[in-house]
């Protein structure tokens, strides 16, 4: 794990890094292992079982923390053999337009974060149950692709997408200036939830009608939560479907999911990573 990170914080000790990390440094040093084959595909089944997302790069960067030494020729060979390549289904959101504000155009258009609570992106999905319908709102911090509130219920309205920004608002409390971007639906352009934003010192931002790609990390979050935890369920009560969302987004999701645009990190260890002035 240290050989893994010791790229990306070049100016902290062997020692420094297996004090934060809590190993002990003789374990830094030993050589890392070659499994065979055999074992090779059984730590492969095992990441794309529980990240079915997951591609071959992920894959190998997680067996290199695991201290397995393996080339992404050999990972991708293994995983394409098998039939363990991820597939990634498209996921459709389920706001309707709405008919209030339609002035305030993209703000993200150029603009990346630099820190969190700079930018949040919201959107809302349907998670189907044995009784029915549910709606998972979400909002997430577009430096880290953090989950950084979730709310799950029965009706698709303004009350869903206010008790998942107020949850967030009260968890991350962002600075003034701070941006919201949604799609335009009836429930995110609601002029209660608009005031909530403004309120909170934060900016609107929209995407263009019929244009998802304008909120693609919403889209991305979404066929993840989809594709590795719902459609592997089937929810018979409002409490299950809960109770496996909170363990898949809180537990899974923030804390371990890596992603490739975070330099191979989750979400929870890319915003607690040393800054470049604690380096």
């Amino acid at each position: 794990m240290i050989r893994a990170l010791r790229p990306e914080f070049p100016s902290l000790s062997v020692h420094r890094m297996s004090q934060l990390v809590g190993i002990s440094r003789s374990l830094v040093y030993a050589p890392q292992r070659q499994k065979s084959r055999p074992e090779l595909l059984l730590a492969i089944e095992r990441l794309v079982v529980l990240f079915l997302g997951y591609g071959y790069r992920r894959v190998r960067r997680a067996l290199q923390l695991e201290g397995v030494a393996v080339s992404e020729y050999a990972v991708r060979k293994l995983m394409r053999e098998h039939g363990l390549m991820a597939r990634r289904p498209r996921s459709r959101g389920v706001t309707r337009p709405g008919a209030r504000d339609r002035r305030a155009g993209n703000l993200l258009k150029g603009l990346s974060a630099s820190a969190p609570n700079q930018i949040w992106v919201a959107d809302t999905t349907r998670v189907r149950t044995d009784s029915g319908p549910l709606y998972l709102a979400a909002l997430m911090d577009l430096y880290s692709r953090k989950a950084v509130a979730w709310h799950l219920s029965r009706r698709n309205d303004e009350a869903l997408v206010r008790d998942c920004l107020l949850k967030a608002l009260q968890t991350r409390k962002p600075n003034l200036g701070w941006i919201h971007h949604s799609d335009q639906g009836s429930t995110y352009t609601a002029s209660g939830y608009m005031r909530l934003i403004r309120d909170a010192g934060g900016k609107t931002s929209f995407s263009a009608p019929g244009k998802p790609r304008d909120n693609a990390h919403m889209e991305s979050f979404f066929r993840t939560v989809k594709l590795e935890e719902v459609d592997r369920n089937r929810y018979g009560s409002f409490l299950e479907a809960q109770a496996s969302l909170e363990h898949f987004i809180d537990a899974i999701y923030n804390q371990q999911r890596m992603h490739s645009s975070l330099e191979y990190m989750s979400p929870d260890q890319f915003e607690s990573r040393p800054t470049k002035e604690a380096r």
